[in-house]
């Protein structure tokens, strides 16, 4: 079964990407880095990254209205991303109906994105327990919405296995499907900064995700998010906080001497060398999960973030 499985996987890596592959393709671009957006891109739906939520239940920061793009395509549409910081107490706080801040939150939205074709909804923290209020929240904010106007949300990358060991996961595909215009699954951060070193995302990573979401969510709905960066470990990390017999024992092995000061305290340096793990995506290895994604009738793909590309990847989804 497994050869099979990696045999499928290298054909679908070596398929050759077209210009109409998915009806939509969708793009991240954070404020300040208009410069950076391609000239010639088959980007169709702009996701303006982000108006975030603040501790009072207001929305601060992001595109005010949809940037001036002289390279966006005629048609192009701007959703507004909102987002939250990644503390599950704030996020639990935010969604308790009981509080005011919830419907604050809701009338912000609605509020801002008057200038925008769509809403995104980008919370991340979400702990179990707080599942069923973040669905009535999307629903709320779904309502609250005119008509007409495109309501996506963007999910943690989950697999079959993880749902079976984590049966009360907040981020439950089907509900959120049912909710949503548009689920964009963020298919990135296999390894991430707090964990150990590897691949952003590998391709049979992908694929127990990608086969996941088909199997949970209207694939007309299915938005599959494509990682354009990399990311970098240091072993070992230095970084850390002291203790004062810590301090005492490193000055004695390493046979160095701080120096002090009344005001600012004591202070001293070493030199250790470290080992700089990188992990990124090439055209190539973008290219195979375009050809993953082709392989499914999904609605398209999402790509964080403009300017992180490597040279040639707008191009390569323009031939």
């Amino acid at each position: 079964m497994k050869k099979a499985l990696t045999a499928f996987l290298l054909f679908l890596s070596a398929l050759t990407v077209q210009a109409a592959a998915f009806p939509e393709t969708w793009a991240y671009l954070m404020k300040g880095e208009e410069k950076y957006f391609p000239t010639a891109a088959p980007i169709t739906d702009v996701a303006c990254f982000s108006a975030a939520v603040d501790a009072d239940g207001n929305l601060s920061g992001g595109h005010l209205r949809p940037p001036a793009l002289p390279g966006a395509k005629p048609g192009t549409r701007y959703h507004l991303v909102v987002t939250i910081p990644w503390n599950a107490t704030l996020a639990h706080i935010y969604l308790n109906p009981e509080l005011p801040f919830r419907n604050r939150i809701i009338a912000g939205i609605v509020e801002r994105s008057k200038p925008f074709d769509g809403v995104q909804i980008d919370f991340e923290s979400i702990g179990k327990d707080d599942g069923t209020a973040y669905l009535n929240f999307l629903a709320a904010v779904k309502k609250a919405l005119p008509n007409g106007k495109i309501f996506s949300v963007a999910v943690v990358a989950r697999w079959a296995d993880h749902k079976q060991k984590n049966p009360r996961d907040a981020f439950d595909y089907p509900f959120i499907g049912m909710i949503a215009d548009r689920v964009v699954v963020m298919a990135y951060d296999e390894h991430y900064s707090g964990g150990a070193p590897g691949p952003i995302a590998s391709l049979p990573w992908c694929a127990q995700i990608l086969a996941y979401a088909t199997q949970t969510i209207d694939p007309g709905k299915l938005v599959m998010g494509i990682p354009l960066y990399g990311r970098g470990w240091q072993t070992p990390s230095l970084a850390r906080a002291y203790k004062n017999r810590e301090v005492v024992d490193e000055l004695q092995e390493k046979g160095i001497k701080s120096t002090w000061d009344r005001e600012k305290g004591a202070t001293y340096s070493f030199n250790e060398t470290v080992t700089v793990n990188i992990h990124y995506e090439t055209l190539q290895s973008l290219e195979a999960k375009l050809g993953l994604y082709k392989s499914k009738p999904i609605r398209g793909i999402a790509c964080w973030r403009i300017g992180q590309e490597p040279d040639g990847f707008w191009n390569m989804l323009s031939k």
